[in-house]
This record gives structure tokens, C-alpha cells and sequence, in this order.
């Protein structure tokens, strides 16, 4: 009887745990492949150098191309798979990626995580101010550290 029992428990958490996988699987694809895909149409097109062009001055401070801000801003406003499927194309070396992430790490899917905050009585404005500024100031110090060593 017991080992029917554990059987069945196994069964269940790995049927459970496939259903949830392929669950975040799906909803990752949903969010990627359309990204990709954008960014690929905007940089065959030439819209990711003007915007690169744009941004170019300002990501200066934290070592990266221009081009990179729209992976920032895609974590920022949407969520960090966006940002991963806008830095895919833009073939970003180690240095660049990882100031990316740790700028995102800090601060990411803030159209949905400043709501929630609010709703904890936390004034929401200044967390969203401060975990932005805080994000900027940890690029801009790791890509000094980075040019340093």
C-alpha cells in the first residue's frame, strides 16, 4: 500500500512538474520568438543603427553600444526574456552581457513589479526612481571595475 502511495506521488509531482515546464516553455516562446523576430526586421532594416546612434552617448558610461539600450528597455518595460531576445542578435560580447544583466537584475519587468509594489504601501514612484538609478550606478561601476582590471 505505501509503495502504491509513493508511486502514485511520483507520478503525480513529474506529471505536474512536465505540465509547468512546458507551461513556462510556452509562455517563454510567446515572449522570444516575437522579439527576435522585431529586432531582426529592425536591424535588416537599418532602425537599429539610428536607434543605436541615439542611445550611443549615454550607454557610453556603462561600456556598451548604443544598440544595447533597447535590450535595457525592453527588460525595464516588458521582462527580462524580452531583453534576452533583443541582446540574441546583437552577437554583444561577455563584458556587454553581463552589465546588461546585472543592470537588469537590479531592475527589470517594472510595468508589472511597480504596481505590486504599490500595493504593499510602498510609495511606488520612489522605488521605481530608485531601483533605476541603482541599476544605472551598478553598470556604470562594473563597467569601471571592468575597464580597471
Amino acid at each position: 500500500m505505501l509503495k502504491e502511495k509513493q508511486r502514485n506521488f511520483i507520478l503525480n509531482n513529474l506529471k505536474n512538474g512536465l505540465f509547468n515546464g512546458f507551461s513556462v516553455i510556452l509562455l517563454m516562446v510567446k515572449v522570444i520568438v516575437p522579439c527576435y523576430i522585431i529586432i531582426e526586421l529592425v536591424k535588416h532594416f537599418g532602425v537599429i543603427r539610428v536607434i543605436g546612434d541615439f542611445f550611443k552617448p549615454f550607454m557610453k558610461y556603462f561600456g556598451l553600444p548604443g544598440e544595447a539600450a533597447i535590450s535595457i528597455i525592453a527588460g525595464y518595460t516588458i521582462n527580462l526574456y524580452a531583453a534576452i531576445a533583443v541582446l540574441s542578435p546583437l552577437n554583444l560580447s561577455t563584458k556587454d552581457v553581463t552589465i546588461v544583466a546585472l543592470i537588469l537584475g537590479i531592475s527589470h519587468s517594472l510595468s508589472v513589479e511597480t504596481p505590486v509594489t504599490q500595493k504593499t504601501g510602498v510609495s511606488s514612484w520612489m522605488l521605481f526612481c530608485l531601483r533605476i538609478l541603482l541599476s544605472l550606478l551598478a553598470g556604470a561601476g562594473l563597467n569601471l571595475i571592468w575597464t580597471l582590471f
